[in-house]
């Protein structure tokens, strides 16, 4: 069978990475080869990962010294051999069959370049039920995003993606300098060679979303401020609901400064403002009838609208206004 690379991109993971290897070596694809591409971890996971390569010979370790996500992507294809490339975080846990069923989606379906799967968004901490809740709801990410679908659906861009290994030697690599959205920024490429992405839903993986409101902010804010870059490099802007959030930290901020100069302008802001949040509520209802947490589910998707957003304008300034380069405090890896 076709050999598969099983890239995983890793940094301080020693609570997941075990995990996340077990997953994939349980699955029922047999042509399997694992890299590691670990950023110089001091938290115990290169220990864990050397213990179990002593184990499993098809287990690989990578070193990272650039410790970020798209430097260890290409790192790992670089090392790669297989036919197929599947990305997999170390906070991911696929599901015996998801490997399986991306190669036979790819295999039938020359015009597809990338294939993901379904994210079942999982939690650690009282916070990261409702941030994963959040996550899954259009609300929150908006309509047309992969993690609020249903069905197999042609998009823009998946999660835990699967390649054939010639869409690399078509597109090249990843851009290292992208903190995020790389993935993003790689899949628009993939796209303009005329190659389709698709999501498919039957093919099931668990991800560990952030832990804390914080950690959710700086994550969302760093997604926003790279888009900007992205939408920069390519000279368009790649998704329409990406300025959902910029418009609505606008209208939030703006709207008090217009309903002070304009006292009827109030009466709207007003409006707008209680349509957003009656919305949000209706969201949430839909995990949950307990009122307190239908608020924790709309708070958390108030972090991700404005985090976005924040990083959304910064990246207008850094990149449209002063014409900069990434900024180091932005480019550093949130966890």
């Amino acid at each position: 069978m076709k050999k598969v690379s099983v890239i995983i991109p890793c940094r301080n993971e020693v609570q997941s990475i075990k995990q996340c290897i077990d997953a994939i070596l349980a699955s029922d694809y047999p042509s399997l080869e694992i890299i590691v591409v670990d950023g110089m971890s001091e938290d115990g996971t290169r220990n864990v990962l050397n213990d179990l390569i002593k184990v499993y010979p098809n287990l690989r370790l990578v070193d990272n010294p650039e410790k970020l996500t798209p430097f260890a992507f290409n790192y790992g294809v670089r090392n790669a051999d297989g036919y197929f490339i599947q990305r997999i975080d170390a906070r991911n846990l696929i599901a015996k069959d998801y490997i399986f069923k991306l190669i036979k989606i790819l295999e039938e379906n020359p015009e597809i370049g990338c294939v993901g799967g379904d994210l079942q968004h999982t939690y650690s901490t009282p916070e990261g039920k409702f941030i994963s809740w959040a996550m899954e709801s259009k609300f929150g990410v908006g309509a047309g995003n992969y993690r609020t679908m249903k069905k197999n659906t042609l998009v823009d861009t998946v999660a835990v993606p699967m390649y054939r290994r010639s869409i690399f030697d078509e597109v090249g690599l990843f851009d290292e300098r992208l903190t995020r959205n790389q993935d993003d920024d790689f899949n628009f490429r993939v796209r303009k060679k005329g190659h389709k992405i698709l999501y498919v839903c039957d093919a099931k993986v668990k991800y560990f979303v952030r832990g804390t409101y914080k950690k959710l902010f700086n994550q969302m804010k760093q997604y926003g401020y790279f888009k900007i870059f992205v939408n920069k490099k390519h000279r368009t802007v790649t998704t329409l609901r990406q300025l959902v959030p910029l418009f609505f930290l606008g209208f939030s901020i703006l709207g008090i400064l217009a309903s002070y100069l304009w006292p009827h302008f109030f009466t709207f802001y007003l409006f707008i403002m209680a349509l957003y949040f009656l919305i949000g509520f209706f969201s949430g209802s839909a995990f949950t009838k307990n009122p307190f947490e239908i608020l924790s589910v709309q708070y958390a998707c108030l972090v991700m609208h404005f985090g976005y957003g924040i990083g959304y304008l910064k990246g207008i300034f850094d990149f449209l206004i002063f014409n900069k380069s990434p900024s180091n405090y932005m480019k550093q890896q949130t966890t």
